[in-house]
């Protein structure tokens, strides 16, 4: 059976034009690479050798595919994977990563071609930006930051206004997270075309959060846990201060204060993330005071109101921090966010935190070595609109894109069928989650408006570029109050190394936006291995690009996405007994996910990535429709149908390969919403009627499970 044939639907006449599907002459180059032997062997000699491939088992006797899929196809992968030497900061080996590694040297490649074929301004800042990444700060001219630091501290302390100084931390993103209290921009969930200000509670230096309890669990793993995080701290502060008289243990002693501030007594617990809080009241209620906070940030008039995500830690970490925010150990403290973020950018000193936050917290078995990730990440805000165009110019294929549309569309009208057919949600919020599916909209490649990069002069010294870069964007974020919805490149600097989580197009990702109702298929995905249309059918793609796109339009409907209404503004329009019976899926697919893990000795709370978990089982339930329908309108005999079928199926866990160093484990089964790729493999199959039947999936099999609910 011909590739292109498994395509026919992608090659009509209005479609052929741009997007023409058909092999690659391949032969002719692999000839001159085969070597000898191989040239001279018989054609009997060559068929039997073949013969014995494809007989030979690729997975050991005991593992078989109704009681393991994921190992059954990707046993001989998994031994034999490996990264290259500068690959070696991937602490988690799958498509997505491997193909952001590849883009961040053609996001250099396309900075270098530039530089080197253009003489004006853009070049000129594009080189000395890339040359300060590439040297990062010296160590003395970083030296007498971090003394300017303290001296600024002891400023605010002096002036007896903490507002001042919080408002100082978030005025500049890169540190803005370890405030005791996060302002950022963001769309009005309750009126979402416009933005904003949000506070929200801090984001803790440590992953796992039960590390700040003595509750006389893990008490070896805890003890270790802060010794390494409090030696960390004093190697940062040796380094980077020289002699000094801090208590670095202090640090870890105040975000205990500050975790402390979600249980603490007397504040009633508000159960949603929206709670706009006006000017007149925040202080009085709250004992926040917005109008100095706002002013410290550098608003000329303050906002009317502004949304915390949580009224009792905003209380009670108001009053935590206004006792206690001029002692000695918060002085430590409010030295440590400033300081950090120097280290950082300093060449030889930053090594330390990738000793603690990325080898010990997550895993990370080498610092980067590839400059050209550094790079990339580091230029992506400074100038994303010049990377975007560029990028889109160079790598855009019309082909994928139209390919990535019509399966986009066609596969919402899949989804839709099945919500008709629901049985078990109320009439009212079945009719309302179709109106929601009729809203539902997507963005493909980039986004449609792209906000001017700012007009900066640059020089060799890191740190004054990126601050130069977040005063520009703050300044910005502060006219953009109560203004329309512009898109704005962000970065995750919590993360090591730095995370691009924002709509940049070079990102390899795609998601889903409950305040726009929308998803976003970025250009960085749409690409091999993700999709191809060169030699590869419709059981791959649709395992692939087709897997993403139902996954992600499913969480426009779980936990988070049953929020918003089609216009993507917050309302909840499920009823109570709905809620009830979606949260016995829920807990029957976590119990689902915590057994399947068991087997192999990993325990883990499948709770945290529950969301993530069902929008995997309904994926494949729309897929899998979407494939039997694709194969009725080929006409395919029933024989073909069951080989597609199982390709499909083998596809599917193919691309949930995923291999994670033993040092990353620990980290990923605490923190990362998404489950191990085996078990987001193996537990949407084992609930698929059809992958059962096609596999004679029995009870006591370890692809069983009681019921075969796909969600929707």
């Amino acid at each position: 059976m011909p590739k292109t044939k498994r395509n026919s639907k992608f090659s009509n006449n209005k479609t052929k034009k741009i997007c023409p599907i058909g092999l690659q002459p391949f032969e002719a180059e692999l000839t001159k690479k085969m070597p000898h032997s191989q040239l001279i062997q018989t054609s009997k000699e060559r068929t039997k050798l073949y013969i014995k491939q494809l007989l030979s088992k690729f997975a050991p006797k005991n593992i078989k595919p109704n009681n393991d899929y994921y190992d059954y196809i990707n046993y001989d992968w998994l031994k034999e994977v490996k990264l290259k030497k500068n690959q070696e900061y991937i602490v988690q080996i799958d498509d997505f990563r491997l193909t952001q590694d590849k883009v961040y040297k053609e996001l250099d490649n396309i900075i270098v071609d530039y530089i080197k074929t253009h003489k004006d301004k853009l070049s000129k800042n594009l080189y000395h930006f890339r040359r300060s990444v590439l040297k990062k700060n010296p160590i003395n001219y970083s030296r007498n930051l971090c003394k300017e630091a303290e001296k600024l501290v002891d400023k605010f302390i002096s002036e007896k206004n903490p507002w001042s100084l919080l408002g100082y931390i978030n005025s500049n993103e890169m540190i803005a997270d370890s405030a005791p209290f996060i302002w950022s921009q963001s769309q009005d969930e309750k009126d979402s075309k416009i933005f904003c200000s949000h506070i929200s509670s801090h984001s803790f230096a440590l992953l796992d959060l039960s590390v700040y309890f003595d509750d006389g669990t893990e008490v070896e793993y805890k003890k270790k846990y802060r010794k390494a995080f409090n030696d960390y701290n004093r190697e940062l502060f040796k380094t980077t201060l020289g002699k000094h008289n801090y208590n670095t243990d202090d640090i870890f002693d105040v975000e205990v204060e500050m975790i402390n501030a979600f249980v603490c007594k007397g504040v009633k617990d508000s159960d949603k993330t929206y709670n706009k809080v006006y000017k007149d009241e925040a202080l009085s209620k709250y004992g926040f005071d917005w109008a100095e906070f706002a002013k410290g940030m550098g608003y000329k008039t303050v906002p009317n109101y502004f949304v915390s995500t949580n009224l009792s830690y905003l209380k009670c970490c108001s009053e935590i921090m206004t006792k206690n925010w001029a002692t000695p150990k918060w002085r430590t403290y409010w030295v440590w966010i400033l300081i950090q973020n120097i280290s950082r950018l300093t060449h030889d000193w930053s090594y330390s935190q990738y000793k603690f936050y990325a080898n010990f917290q997550r895993g990370q078995e080498r610092n980067i070595t590839n400059e050209a990730v550094h790079i990339s990440l580091f230029l992506s805000i400074p100038f994303n609109t010049f990377l975007t165009n560029q990028y889109v110019a160079k790598y855009e294929d019309p082909r994928l894109m139209e390919y990535t549309k019509i399966l986009c569309n066609d596969l919402k009208i899949v989804f839709n069928r099945i919500l008709e057919r629901n049985t078990w949600m109320a009439p009212s919020t079945k009719a309302y989650a179709l109106k929601k599916m009729k809203h539902f909209n997507f963005v493909f490649g980039k986004p449609d408006k792209l906000c001017e990069d700012p007009d900066l002069v640059y020089n060799d010294y890191l740190y004054d570029n990126m601050k130069k870069v977040y005063d520009f964007r703050h300044n910005k974020f502060i006219e953009l109050e109560g203004q329309p919805i512009i898109d704005m490149p962000l970065m995750d600097w919590t993360q090591y190394p730095v995370k691009m989580i924002g709509t940049q197009a070079y990102i390899v990702n795609a998601s889903y936006t409950p305040a726009k109702n929308s998803i976003y298929i970025n250009l960085g995905y749409i690409q091999k291995p993700f999709v191809d249309l060169d030699a590869r059918g419709i059981e791959y793609n649709l395992a692939n690009l087709g897997d993403t796109i139902s996954h992600e339009m499913s969480h426009g409907f779980d936990d988070t996405g049953s929020q918003y209404g089609w216009d993507g503004n917050l309302y909840d329009w499920w009823t109570p007994e709905d809620k009830k019976k979606y949260k016995e899926k829920q807990n029957d697919v976590i119990k689902q996910y915590e057994k399947f893990a068991a087997r192999d000795g990993i325990k883990f709370d499948a709770s945290i990535g529950i969301g993530e978990d069902l929008a995997d089982i309904s994926a494949v339930a729309i897929c899998t429709e979407y494939l039997r329908e694709f194969q009725k309108h080929d006409k395919d005999i029933i024989p073909i149908s069951v080989l597609s079928s199982k390709t499909y199926f083998a596809y599917y866990a193919y691309q949930q390969r995923q291999k994670v160093g033993k040092k990353a484990l620990i980290a990923q089964l605490k923190t990362n919403p998404h489950p191990l790729d085996k078990y987001r493999c193996n537990v949407p199959l084992s609930r698929s009627e059809l992958f059962r039947a096609l596999y004679n999936v029995k009870k006591g099999d370890g692809m069983w499970w009681h019921n075969t609910d796909s969600i929707w």
